[in-house]
């Protein structure tokens, strides 16, 4: 899926003599996202010096906030030497998307090798931001061979040696569920199926 950059904008001008407004844009997303930093760019047109923006740039919106509202504004000092706010715009926060689970760089439904046991949590091509900046860990799996009773339990990204052992004594081709608790810049449960 190509990546869609969504580029949004509040302009405001005064149309006065002096032509004064600001401009607050994103460039990559209408919303922020829990635990993604995301660029704010800010300018203002007119005669002021000292121009600030009310958050930082890149600003990462806080575990837990999603519903809530980021209030961007801007202020500057005018030729007068007084201070002056600029404008402001809103943006509301939502919950980070949940990411992909890969086994041995094998996406959800793809066919893993039963030798190779590191699992990861990334973004992929599917989200409204550069997949890089999602951060994650895993903090545990259970796998789960459809067919067999029972489940591997584990802690980490790395499937032990044991749990690796178990599925390459499994004979013919299975299927695998993998689900697994992360952390990082978002939380929670995902899963995934592989062919072994």
């Amino acid at each position: 899926m190509k990546k869609i950059t969504v580029i949004v904008s509040l302009f405001i001008s005064s149309f006065g003599a002096w032509g004064q407004g600001f401009l607050i844009e994103t460039p990559e997303m209408l919303v922020f996202y829990e635990g993604i930093p995301i660029e704010i760019q800010a300018c203002a047109t007119g005669n002021y010096k000292n121009v600030v923006m009310s958050v930082p740039s890149p600003y990462t919106a806080a575990s837990g906030s999603a519903g809530s509202i980021v209030v961007v504004s801007l202020s500057g000092t005018d030729s007068e030497g007084n201070s002056v706010s600029l404008g402001t715009k809103k943006f509301l926060v939502k919950k980070a998307p949940k990411p992909e689970l890969i086994w041995n760089g094998v996406a959800d439904g793809g066919r893993a090798m039963r030798s190779g046991g590191l699992l990861a949590c990334v973004y992929g091509d599917n989200v409204p931001f550069s997949p890089s900046k999602g951060r994650f860990e895993i903090l545990s799996y259970s796998i789960v061979v459809e067919g067999v009773k029972g489940s591997l339990e584990g802690t980490g990204s790395a499937i032990s040696t044991s749990h690796l052992n178990a599925l390459k004594s499994i004979k013919g081709d299975s299927r695998v569920t993998i689900t697994v608790k992360y952390t990082g810049s978002g939380n929670g449960i995902i899963s995934g199926s592989f062919q072994i």
